[in-house]
């Protein structure tokens, strides 16, 4: 009599993976990532690389994802707001005011910020920190030793005005010192949160400390303070809030308050604060530069100018000749987040982007309660982030990768995100 073949005999077969990678799609998304968030940041962009190798982080991505279970690649998080923001952006070459130019930018960040995004929506959070915590050693130590080796390295060349001047700054192998400080803000709360190992820990802050001292980044040293700060403030409001509700409520109030004396203050005190931070009332003609890009805003509101082709140098259109003449030097970028996007992708990306920004505020402020190191991570970076963007250009280019995982790793199921990493079973075990 033949059994049903429900009831019929099989060889269980071991199937470690689930819905995970195993070592080799774990170490090349990781790879990947480290790679991708390396060349997005530029840490190497004094060396002059040629774009084509943020390419090289795509591939091993590419490669993840044809290792990767079905069940997990099905359940990849996928973002209307990111989606539209990279929609923005690979079509902004058909209204580009610098066709050229934008692709340029395309091909050397799109690539890499995809290798990014496929590690978010495939590892775990403990494999995808993991890697950034790798990125930040490398980024440290090279940044180290080009210090010692190129004395290029320690000092600027800037254009100002028509004349040639040196200034101050250590900025390693990054094109500028704020560039640095930028990234060097993100790894802060990342080590923090993140890093377990004691000596090595502080070894790398201390290292981060130093760096940040020397590049004499005015913008990046108060981003640097203010996020420690934002640090100790939400691990103090998790752990009130699961006391006492009440108490929790209070700090929050007080807090509040407390920030908008201090914003009083600041603001009735501008002049001397600037002289204090040696810059002029003009904040070193970034007013100038706002002023000339709030113009060119309005000259295309909608779509903007196209993605990196305003502030390009190699191919100067008739606006960027219009901008630098209002301000009266070739400015680099804008040195405003909004009005930056404004001027890329119009003012409909940046309305997308907004989307995108309250949407991480919102669901990362939740995760606080359920995964506060997830949560307290993305609100330091995100509130940091805000800080800068009143003087830098920190809402897209390679800040674009940043948020893009955040809000991908936000959207992951937690029982997918959570699960325990390959290194914490039995090598042997693994289908390799």
């Amino acid at each position: 009599m033949v059994a049903p073949l429900e009831q019929t005999h099989r060889v269980p077969q071991f199937d470690p993976q689930g819905h995970r990678l195993g070592p080799i799609g774990t170490l090349a998304a990781q790879a990947g990532l480290i790679w991708g968030l390396i060349w997005v940041a530029g840490a190497l962009g004094d060396l002059l690389l040629p774009p084509a190798l943020g390419v090289f982080a795509l591939a091993l991505a590419l490669g993840v994802v044809l290792l990767a279970p079905r069940r997990l690649v099905m359940e990849f998080p996928v973002s209307l707001s990111v989606m539209g923001l990279i929609c923005l952006a690979v079509g902004s070459v058909l209204w580009s005011v610098d066709p050229a130019s934008t692709s340029a930018v395309q091909r050397a960040l799109l690539p890499a910020t995809f290798a990014i995004f496929i590690a978010a929506g495939l590892l775990t959070l403990k494999d995808f920190t993991d890697a950034l915590i790798w990125c930040i050693r490398i980024v440290v130590v090279v940044t180290c030793v080009a210090l010692i080796i190129f004395p290029s390295s320690r000092v600027h060349v800037g254009v100002q005005s028509g004349g040639v001047e040196d200034y101050a700054g250590w900025h390693g192998l990054f094109n500028h010192k704020n560039n640095m400080m930028e990234f060097f803000v993100f790894a802060i709360p990342t080590i923090l949160i993140f890093h377990k190992q004691g000596i090595v820990k502080w070894l790398t802050l201390g290292v981060i400390g130093v760096l940040s001292v020397g590049s004499t980044s005015s913008t990046g040293l108060s981003a640097g303070f203010f996020v420690v700060v934002a640090w100790v403030w939400l691990y103090a409001y998790h752990s009130q809030s699961k006391e006492d509700r009440r108490d929790s409520t209070l700090l929050f109030l007080t807090s509040l308050i407390g920030s908008l004396a201090i914003i009083s203050v600041a603001l009735s005190s501008f002049g001397t604060l600037t002289n204090a931070y040696g810059k002029d009332t003009t904040l070193s003609g970034r007013t100038l530069i706002w002023e000339a890009v709030i113009d060119a805003i309005l000259r295309r509101p909608l779509l903007g100018h196209g993605f990196g082709a305003l502030f390009n140098r190699e191919n100067v259109s008739n606006e960027t000749s219009e901008v630098w003449r209002q301000v009266g030097f070739a400015a680099s970028h804008a040195h405003n987040g909004a009005l930056d996007l404004a001027q890329q992708l119009g003012l409909i990306g940046l309305a997308v982007f907004m989307i995108l920004w309250a949407s991480i505020v919102w669901r990362g402020w939740e995760a606080i309660a359920r995964q506060p190191d997830l949560g307290i991570w993305i609100m330091c970076i995100v509130s940091s982030n805000l800080l800068m963007s009143f003087s830098e250009d920190v809402f897209f280019g390679a800040w674009f990768a940043i948020f893009g995982f955040m809000k991908m790793l936000l959207m992951r199921r937690e029982e997918s995100l959570n699960r325990p990493s390959w290194t914490e079973g039995p090598l042997d075990k693994w289908a390799i």
